[in-house]
């Protein structure tokens, strides 16, 4: 689905608000022509009869309203006439008598009864009980004589009210002939100026024309924009769609990934479970020990002897150099007629030939290795034949473990890694390093060179192991290379 042209529809509002502002130009210029005509029009006598009239009809219209306020007053009257009647209604229901006299004259034949018959003791009791309602009805009739003033009172108001209202339409009866009159000499002087009349009924139908086109244009710009709005409201129906099938394509490819992974996974898994448990880590000690073996507990040329002699080497028989030796400028130049050299002084330690004496260095590298399996690297020439020792014990040990018992070398260094990893994050990396402050030791400056466990992304290929001590040893990862444990001594 194309998206709708916004530059395009902008064109077209464009356009209609231009013929729009058009329209309402001639509209106002015409209804200046209007208002001049009527305002030279009020100067005239039919200006001024008009005038009149108009105030007439304001002077109607007031005596209107205030004929309508009084008969708002009259019905709250009739409503209040209204209540009275029935509260004298039901005052009358209460009682047999309308005055105070016949009550008294009833209780005083009830008395006369009681004391002149003789009666029962019921009978008594209801002649009593009566006598007594008979006084109780006397606050009735005083409500009763109230309810009666006050209606003769709503009477007389009313009757008041009915006058004003009477004069009120006698006003209203005396405005409306004048309205007559002045509208029957207004037509008698339209009659006679019909020719600005006929103009300003043509300059009024012109002026509606006008309004009925700018209503057109109205209608024509709603409807452009109702139509820009439904189709763009398709197009983003229509992305949304193209978003939720690329949503559901791309939740079946990851499902297809995942299922692809975890095959995968189950495939390592199956291929790991066919591997010899703790093999690399066997591996691992069987080359430190090697390397630490070879390096520092074998006399390199002792262990060369005859065997660097190998049988693909060919000697020269027929050396044109055999005869020359080397020259050094300083000692032994006579041929520029210097003569020799004074023999300079040897101020070398001998006790810096010994075995002992030799400088003991290992890499980062095999610090990180001896980490992995959980050792303490040497740190002197004395300590690497015990650090041999525990290799071999170590390569033993992991030899008689079942798998899964202990933590792989290979999960030891993801850990580090992971952990080196939230050390970078968290830590700020345009900032400088700060040095240790002056008899203090601090981890986090760069004077602490990281021991077992650090993170090492270095490796050598296997073809380095068992070389000598020139050489740099390999990393865990090329232990890892080659699972075997006897490939690393036979190389």
């Amino acid at each position: 689905m194309p998206k709708p042209d916004k530059n395009e529809h902008d064109k077209e509002l464009a356009e209609l608000t231009a013929a729009l502002d058009k329209l309402k130009v001639d509209r106002q210029a015409i209804q200046a022509q209007i208002d001049a005509t009527l305002d030279k029009n009020k100067s005239t006598g039919l200006g001024k009869e008009r005038e009149e009239m108009q105030k007439l009809k304001a002077t109607k219209n007031a005596l209107i309203e205030e004929k309508k306020a009084i008969r708002s007053k009259l019905d709250e009257f009739k409503n209040q006439a209204d209540k009275i009647n029935k509260d004298r209604k039901d005052a009358r229901s209460n009682i047999k008598f309308t005055n105070v006299e016949e009550i008294d004259a009833e209780i005083k034949k009830l008395q006369r009864k009681q004391e002149t018959t003789t009666m029962t003791l019921t009978e008594e009791k209801k002649l009593i009980k009566e006598m007594d309602a008979l006084r109780n009805s006397k606050q009735f009739v005083a409500e009763l004589k109230s309810k009666d003033s006050a209606m003769d009172n709503v009477k007389e108001e009313r009757k008041t009210i009915s006058a004003k209202i009477a004069a009120k339409d006698k006003e209203i009866d005396a405005v409306s002939k004048q309205l007559d009159d002045k509208m029957t000499i207004i037509k008698g002087m339209n009659e006679k100026d019909s020719e600005k009349r006929d103009k300003l009924q043509g300059w009024f139908k012109e002026r509606d024309d006008l309004r009925n086109q700018f209503q057109e244009k109205l209608k024509e710009k709603d409807a452009i924009r109702a139509d820009f709005r439904e189709k763009n409201n398709a197009w983003y129906n229509f992305q949304r769609a193209v978003r939720a099938q690329k949503k559901m394509q791309y939740e079946a490819d990851k499902q297809k990934r995942d299922e692809e992974h975890k095959e995968y996974l189950k495939k390592v898994e199956e291929e790991e479970a066919k591997k010899i448990p703790y093999e690399e880590e066997q591996a691992l000690c069987e080359y430190l020990a090697e390397y630490l073996t070879k390096a520092y507990l074998t006399d390199a040329s002792a262990a060369q002897g005859d065997d660097t002699k190998k049988e693909d080497v060919i000697a020269v028989k027929e050396d044109p150099f055999a005869g020359l030796k080397p020259v050094s400028k300083k000692s032994e130049d006579e041929y520029f007629g210097k003569g020799k050299a004074k023999k300079k002084r040897d101020r070398t330690n001998k006790k810096q030939d010994s075995k002992d004496a030799r400088p003991f260095t290992l890499s980062v590298d095999t610090f990180e290795q001896f980490g992995l399996m959980g050792l303490n690297p040497p740190t002197a020439l004395a300590q690497v034949e015990g650090s041999v020792k525990e290799l071999r014990e170590k390569k033993e040990w992991f030899s008689k473990q079942p798998r899964g018992s202990v933590p792989t070398a290979q999960q030891i260094r993801k850990e580090n890694e992971k952990a080196a990893e939230k050390l970078r994050q968290n830590g700020n990396a345009t900032d400088k390093p700060k040095a240790a402050p002056k008899g203090k030791f601090d981890l986090s400056t760069d004077d602490f060179a990281p021991l077992p466990g650090a993170n090492s992304g270095a490796s050598a290929p296997i073809s380095l192991w068992g070389k000598p001590a020139n050489l740099a040893p390999p990393t865990a990862g090329s232990a890892a290379a080659d699972p075997t444990p006897g490939e690393a001594g036979q190389s």
